[in-house]
Parts: structure tokens; C-alpha cells; sequence
């Protein structure tokens, strides 16, 4: 039997001496739990267990690894740093007053090229938005142009944030630049929108947001995209290109300037490749021939107890195998909110600062506390806090907003050498450590379990390394053989992002401004111009130049009978198949006993019968002579496969066909709907239920409805922010008492609902359907009438993050009710005090 070894480590011969584990050792393995404090309130270091420490130091072997090219001598210096070739390149494209999509791995500075055209607007009397797929990085710009060039001269346009909305510098979620589009919105001094994390076109629930923003974007704006590297961006400049008819450079860097190792780990092997992990899986699951087999494994193995699995392979000691190497600051992340504050905890009483590196933190613990509002009023920041002087944290979706601010500022003054993540910190800010450790290769999607891709696992891995202090970054993913399969275990540097595919769809909100604001040529170029109908046209393109190479061809010399039923060969073997039916049929009906067996063998004999009468009907007989049927079995033998070509081209010259169709038929039917319900004219103008739809962007129609019914007239202000609250409630499993208690709240969540399921009722399948939930209501009602926030979060049971998440989509979506009201001078004050009741000191700290 094969013996597992590292493919590129010659170790066998060690191993095959190595000692039997010792009880020594065995009692080292379990001293798996925080060892007690020698002291009351004393912190312990950090350190590694020995035998894993022996094993890591072993296998952790940098490889040599291919330096990037150096760049021109003559490069100039911008801000203290010498600009490389690529930076250079995209700042010429820029100066020379192109667009330009710059592609390159996460920390090569790509921003800064953001922010070399963010400085020349402004010494030019310029303005420039800088749009950001998620808050926390529209914040993290507008507070580092807030810095540099003033707070007078930035700023910042999110859910929560209307800041100097006349700013020359102009930070904003790409929603809310969507919604300045459509709205036709957008000054017409304003010279460039910088789009960060263009790839996030790809996204399936927001992507297109993105396009929407690229297609409508002014014929005066230049645009600066930047993105991760992803294989088709050739084709989305050429897109682009298409779209605003004018040419979009590319500026792609492959290289990275502090190249990557990549690894598995596994306590008792240290660090692995993906085939060494698959291998150890293999021969150790492989059954033993003989008793005196399974005894030799047993002395020869590296693992302990090795009768009873293979072991497990935790955080604590891959991360202390880290900190005895000195490997850190590292990001570890998990896929798991609670898997990211357990793991943080169980660093109870230990730290991973000395005396000098804790004074440093609390000093700047006091500042942070002192700068942010709130943050000390948060249910949470006392354990984070604790967490802090020690150098260790956890981020993810489910913090308060201000806390998770704090721990990116203490993160960003390197005060904190471990901090457990989920993923959507990789995204955007730009932090690099040491190491990135991935606690398992696999991932819950809201559907099911899959392994992450290719453009996760580079997302997250692309943090490791610091340009200037790091030769290599460590990317380190634990083994975890639970539910094993190899899939779950890929060489991750050949495992490539995936290509970006369009993600356009069609609103209520969209459509009505588009039919409202837009020639009928304007709307047709719209919805034949996105990344869909491009991508899908481009498969036009694909299969017509296959078929005329089929034409061209061999193929095209066979009979255009070939493989048809009125082929003489084929109707001759379907004539002789009807008459061997019609015997048998004839036979077994003549029975006056018929077994069940022979009336199955009748009827499937008719069924048959009826078939080939169906296919001969009305074909008329052709005959073929003997020669003409020699050279007609030579040809279809020479170009067998020619047939098949042509189906398949002819198929998806059809389903690109009807892509593009469709969506002009989405487009026509949501208008017709529209029409018919008076939200517009038959010539395409504006009603006063479509004014008002225009204006929001979330369940439009809905809301729409409420109000036109009355609805927002009659109820109370706090009833009016929890059915806001209903409408941005996402899909989620609620407890018990609050899915019992939305149902009975009244007469005024009656009618609501009422509406709802008529407009449901209204909206034809394929249309996008409103969305409701009374839970949300109930939430957000008594997030309102609950005085004390502890007992609110217990009463409800929701993380704080998601309690003030959920309020500040309320506030959203209550501003924009304000501005769609804004006539009804008495409704649009009775929305902002509904608004007031929902901004509660602990959903605003922060802000």
C-alpha cells in the first residue's frame, strides 16, 4: 500500500523511524483549553504546543517565489511613492481624457490612482463621485478625503448619510448614484465617477445596479473602474466601448508585488498541498489486509489515537503555531458570525500584546471612545473592548456599525494582530497582514453547503502581504475532513476568478422613469446596450460564424435528406418496423385471454403504431438509387458529426435570440401594467401614482399603493415606520412569539396586509412581486416602544448589528417617502417624525 508523504518534502525514512507517540505527548495534544491564570487577572502569552510547533517549523518551508518586474527608473512620485508601471499607464489614459478600466490584484494600489484622479479634480475646479458597493468603505473614503482635502470639500451620500450632498468630492453607495441617474439627477460639472470594485457586476442580488449605472452614465462623464483581476474584463471594456460609442483602455497588472503562498493545515502534518491532503484522506481510509497491518500504521502514523479518526484540527493551534513564528498580524475567516466571536473568545486570558503594545492600545482605545458617539452605549463593546487591550478582535455584518468602526481603526493603527472576519471584510478596505488563514474550504449560501470559488478564496487571500515589510504573504486554509470530498480541496492558485455574466434586471422603478424620461430610441438602446443582451449578442455573433463555416464545409455536401424520415433508408426501416406491429397487434388481439403482461405489450405496441402513422402521414415516397445511396453513406460517414454542429449552432443562435427578445418583452409588459393601473399615461407621461413611484426604490409599487389608499393619512407615526419596517424586512427564520404577535396588531396591519395581497394578486407572474413582512413590522414597533435597547435585542433576540441594520433601512426608505410627499406638507412632516421615532440614540451612534 501507498504510504502518504508530502509530494514535496522527502520525509519517509523519518517517519518511519519516528518513535511511537509517547503518553507524554498525548497528555501535551490535550491541553487544548486556555490553561488556568497562574494569578487573578493575569494575561498569558501566546505560544504554540510544542509538538505542533515541531511539526509547523518543519513543513513551513517559503518557496522561491517569481519577483514582479521592476518598474521604469523614470517614473514619477506621487505623494511619497514612486509610481509603477501600470499606475502610470491608467494616469496617462486619464489625463488624456479617456475612461479606463484598471484590473489587479487586492493591494497593488490601484487606488491610488482613484486618488490621483480625485486630486486633479479638485486643483482643476472639478467634480468627482467616488461610488463603493458597501458603507463601510464609502465611509472609510470619506473620512480619508475628509483628512486630506477638508470636510467643506467632501461629501458623503449612503442609507444612513446625507453629508454636503453639493460637495466637489462626492463619496456614495452605487445605489445611490443608480437612483441620481434615473432620476436624471446628476450636475452637469461633474467629470468623473471612479467605481470601485467594478467586478461587483457579478454580484447576483446587486450586480445590476452596477450596469444600470454604466449604461446610463452622461456622455460627458469619464469613468475609472477598478476591479479585481477577472478573466473576460476585455469584454466589458468592449462593452463599454459599444455602449458609449468611444474607446475604453484596459490597464491590466497580473503580478503582485508581495507574491503568495498558499497552504493546508493539518495539526499532526503541518502544512500541506491540496494533493498531500487528499492522499493522507485516501491511505487512511483504504481498509488494513491484516490485523499486524493495522498495527503498523498505528506505530507509524503521525497522528495520535489513530484507531479513532483522523483528528481535528482547531484555530488555536494553527493560530498559535502563528504567533510562535512570529506570522502575525493575520485575518482569519470564518463563514460564520458566531464561529467568529466564539473563536475570539476562546483567546480568554491570554494576550497577544507585551506591556508596551497593550499601553499603546488602551491609549488608543480612549481616543476611539472619546471620537465616536454611542460606542461605549453598545451591548457588546465592553467583551470587544476587553478583546482590544489584548490585541485580538472579530468583525462581521452582525455589529453595531460604530463598533465595527472602532475595530477597522484599531485594526488600521496595528493594534490588533488577530482578528476573526467573515468575508465581507475582504472586500474593499484595504488592510493587509501577514497571514490569512481560512477556517474551512466549504460555505452555506442561504440554499446549501458549496465550496467557495475561486473569486472568494482570491478575495480573501488577496490581504496577505505587506508591500515594503513582507517578502511573501501566507494564505493558510485548516483541513477540516468532515463530510470529505476532493472537491473541497483544489489547488486554489490554478482555481481562477470566475467571469463576470450580466445580472441586469428590469423595476417598476426603473421602468417608469425610463418610459417617463427617455425617448422610445433611448429606452430601446437601454435594454439592447446591457451586459446581457451584449454578452448575448456576442453569442449571435459566435454561432452565425459557425454556421457559415458549416456551410462552407464537407458537411454541406450531404443530402438535405440525411437523417429525416422521408430519407428513403429511414422510411424503409419505419415502414418495415409498422408491419412487423401490425402482425403482432393482429396476433395478440385474436386472444380471447390476455394476460396483464400481453395488454401492457398491446397497448405500448399501439401507442408505437400511432407514433410512426403520425411521422409518415403526408410524406411523400422518394426512391433512391443503389449508387446514389453508396456515395450518399460515404459522405454522412465522412461528416457524421456535421448535423449535430448545425443543430447546436442553430440552438443557441435561438436562445441568444430570445434573450434579448425577452427582455424587451419584460420591459413592454411591465409598462403595459403600468399604463393600466395609472401610474402612466398611454403616451407614456407621468401620473401622480407613477411621480411618486419614481421616487422610491424599495417595493415601490407597494408603497405606492398605501399611500394612494389612504393608508399613511390614517395610521400613526408609529404604525407608518413599522410598515416601512415590513417592506425591508429580509427573508429570515423568526422566533416564535414574534411571528405570533405580528398577526394580531390591529386593524391598521390588517388593512396593510389587504393591500398587499391584492397587489400581489395585481402583478402578472414573471413581474417582479412585492414583498412583505409582517414581523418586520413588529420589530420595528417595538424597537420604537421599547425603552431600554438590552431588553428590546433580548425581548426580539437579534444580533445588534441587525436591529440597527433593519432601523436604518427604515430610516432609508422613510427619507425616501419624504421627498416622493414632499406636496402633502402634512404627511411629509408626519413621515419625519416617524423617521425621528426609528432614530433612536443607539440605531444613530456613529452617524
Amino acid at each position: 500500500m501507498r504510504r502518504f508523504h508530502p509530494s514535496d518534502r522527502s520525509q519517509q525514512t523519518q517517519r518511519r523511524n519516528r518513535p511511537p507517540v509517547s503518553t507524554e505527548r498525548v497528555h501535551e495534544r490535550t491541553a487544548e483549553e486556555p490553561r488556568a491564570n497562574a494569578h487573578p487577572g493575569e494575561l498569558l502569552p501566546v505560544d504554540a504546543l510544542p509538538a505542533d510547533l515541531r511539526v509547523f517549523k518543519r513543513t513551513l518551508r517559503p518557496k522561491k517565489m517569481p519577483k514582479p518586474p521592476a518598474s521604469h527608473p523614470e517614473n514619477p512620485v506621487w505623494r511619497g511613492f514612486k509610481l509603477d508601471d501600470f499606475q502610470v499607464e491608467a494616469i496617462r489614459a486619464l489625463d488624456d481624457g479617456f475612461d479606463c478600466l484598471v484590473a489587479a490584484h487586492t493591494g497593488n494600489g490601484k487606488t491610488l490612482i482613484a486618488d490621483y484622479l480625485v486630486d486633479k479634480a479638485m486643483q482643476e475646479g472639478r467634480r468627482v463621485f467616488y461610488t463603493a458597493p458597501i458603507k463601510a468603505l464609502s465611509n472609510q473614503k470619506f473620512r480619508d478625503y475628509s483628512r486630506h482635502y477638508g470636510e467643506g470639500n467632501v461629501g458623503l451620500l449612503t442609507g444612513d448619510h446625507q453629508i454636503n450632498r453639493y460637495a466637489p468630492i462626492m463619496v456614495m453607495t452605487t445605489e445611490i448614484f443608480r437612483n441620481m441617474l434615473i432620476e436624471k439627477d446628476i450636475p452637469g460639472e461633474l467629470s468623473h465617477v471612479v467605481f470601485d470594485e467594478i467586478h461587483y457586476l457579478n454580484d447576483p442580488e446587486r450586480g445590476a445596479v452596477w450596469e444600470e449605472c454604466l449604461i446610463l452614465l452622461p456622455p460627458h462623464v469619464r469613468l475609472l473602474g477598478l476591479s479585481a483581476t477577472v478573466p473576460n474584463i476585455h469584454e466589458i471594456a468592449d462593452w463599454l466601448s459599444h455602449v458609449h460609442d468611444r474607446s475604453v483602455p484596459i490597464v491590466r497588472y497580473l503580478h503582485r508585488h508581495v507574491p503568495l503562498e498558499h497552504n493546508y493545515y493539518q495539526r499532526d502534518t503541518g502544512l500541506l498541498e491540496a494533493g498531500d491532503v487528499i492522499r493522507l484522506w485516501e491511505e487512511f481510509s483504504e481498509p488494513a489486509a491484516d490485523l499486524a497491518e493495522q498495527k503498523a500504521r498505528e506505530r507509524k502514523s503521525p497522528f495520535k489515537n489513530f484507531f479513532r479518526g483522523l483528528p481535528a484540527t482547531s484555530h488555536r493551534s494553527l493560530v498559535g503555531c502563528l504567533t510562535s513564528t512570529e506570522l502575525l498580524p493575520a485575518l482569519y475567516f470564518l463563514f460564520s458570525r458566531n464561529g467568529c466571536e466564539q473563536a475570539a473568545r476562546d483567546w480568554q486570558g491570554h494576550t497577544f500584546l507585551d506591556e508596551a503594545g497593550r499601553e499603546a492600545a488602551e491609549s488608543s482605545l480612549v481616543e476611539v471612545e472619546e471620537r465616536l458617539p454611542g460606542l461605549t452605549a453598545t451591548t457588546i463593546w465592553a467583551a470587544m473592548r476587553d478583546m482590544l487591550s489584548r490585541g485580538i478582535a472579530f468583525h462581521h455584518a452582525g455589529l453595531p456599525p460604530v463598533v465595527k468602526q472602532a475595530v477597522e481603526e484599531m485594526f488600521g493603527r496595528g493594534h490588533i494582530r488577530l482578528l476573526y472576519a467573515t468575508e465581507t471584510f475582504a472586500v474593499g478596505i484595504n488592510y493587509p497582514v501577514r497571514t490569512v488563514c481560512i477556517d474551512s474550504t466549504t460555505k452555506f449560501d442561504g440554499k446549501s453547503f458549496r465550496v467557495m470559488t475561486g473569486t472568494e478564496y482570491h478575495q480573501m487571500a488577496g490581504r496577505a502581504g505587506r508591500r515594503g515589510m513582507d517578502e511573501q504573504g501566507l494564505v493558510i486554509v485548516r483541513v477540516d475532513y468532515s463530510n470529505f470530498s476532493p472537491e473541497r480541496f483544489p489547488h486554489w492558485p490554478e482555481r481562477q476568478p470566475e467571469p463576470i455574466r450580466s445580472r441586469f434586471t428590469l423595476s417598476f422603478n426603473s421602468v417608469v422613469n425610463l418610459a417617463a424620461h427617455h425617448s422610445k430610441e433611448q429606452v430601446d438602446k437601454i435594454l439592447t446596450n446591457n451586459f446581457k443582451a451584449y454578452q448575448e449578442s456576442a453569442e449571435i455573433r459566435q454561432a452565425q460564424k459557425r454556421l457559415e463555416r458549416l456551410r462552407t464545409s464537407l458537411g454541406s455536401a450531404r443530402c438535405y435528406l440525411v437523417g429525416k424520415d422521408a430519407c428513403p433508408a429511414v422510411r424503409y426501416t419505419l415502414d418495415k418496423e409498422m408491419r412487423t406491429l401490425d402482425r403482432r397487434v393482429k396476433t395478440w388481439k385474436q386472444q380471447k385471454v390476455k394476460s396483464d403482461r400481453l395488454k401492457a405489450r398491446l397497448e405500448q405496441a399501439t401507442q408505437r403504431q400511432a407514433e410512426i402513422r403520425e411521422r409518415l402521414t403526408g410524406l411523400a415516397h422518394m426512391r433512391c438509387h443503389r449508387q446514389d445511396q453508396a456515395s450518399c453513406q460515404k459522405r454522412n460517414t465522412e461528416t457524421s458529426g456535421f448535423y449535430q454542429s448545425w443543430d447546436n449552432a442553430e440552438g443557441q443562435l435561438a436562445r441568444a435570440q430570445d434573450q434579448i427578445d425577452k427582455i424587451r418583452r419584460e420591459y413592454e409588459r411591465m409598462v403595459r401594467f403600468l399604463k393600466d393601473k395609472q401610474y402612466l399615461t398611454e403616451e407614456g407621461a407621468l401620473l401622480p401614482r407613477g411621480a411618486v413611484l419614481g421616487k422610491l426604490h424599495v417595493e415601490e409599487l407597494l408603497v405606492t399603493e398605501w399611500l394612494f389608499e389612504g393608508l399613511f393619512h390614517d395610521v400613526t407615526e408609529t404604525q407608518l415606520a413599522a410598515l416601512i419596517g415590513g417592506v425591508v424586512q429580509e427573508e429570515s427564520r423568526f422566533e416564535p412569539h414574534v411571528t405570533g404577535a405580528s398577526r394580531n396588531m390591529g386593524g391598521w396591519l390588517e388593512k396593510a396586509r389587504d393591500t398587499f395581497l391584492r397587489v400581489r394578486d395585481l402583478v402578472p407572474a414573471g413581474l417582479p412581486q412585492p414583498h412583505f413582512r409582517s414581523e418586520g413590522c413588529y420589530l420595528v414597533k417595538t424597537l420604537i416602544e421599547t425603552a431600554n435597547w438590552t431588553e428590546y435585542l433580548t425581548l426580539v433576540n437579534m444580533a445588534e448589528g441587525d436591529a440597527i441594520a433593519l432601523a436604518r433601512r427604515t430610516m432609508d426608505v422613510l427619507r425616501q417617502l419624504s421627498r416622493a410627499v414632499e406636496e402633502d406638507e402634512a404627511l411629509r412632516k408626519k413621515v419625519g417624525r416617524a423617521q425621528d421615532l426609528v432614530a433612536r440614540p443607539e440605531v444613530v451612534a456613529g452617524l
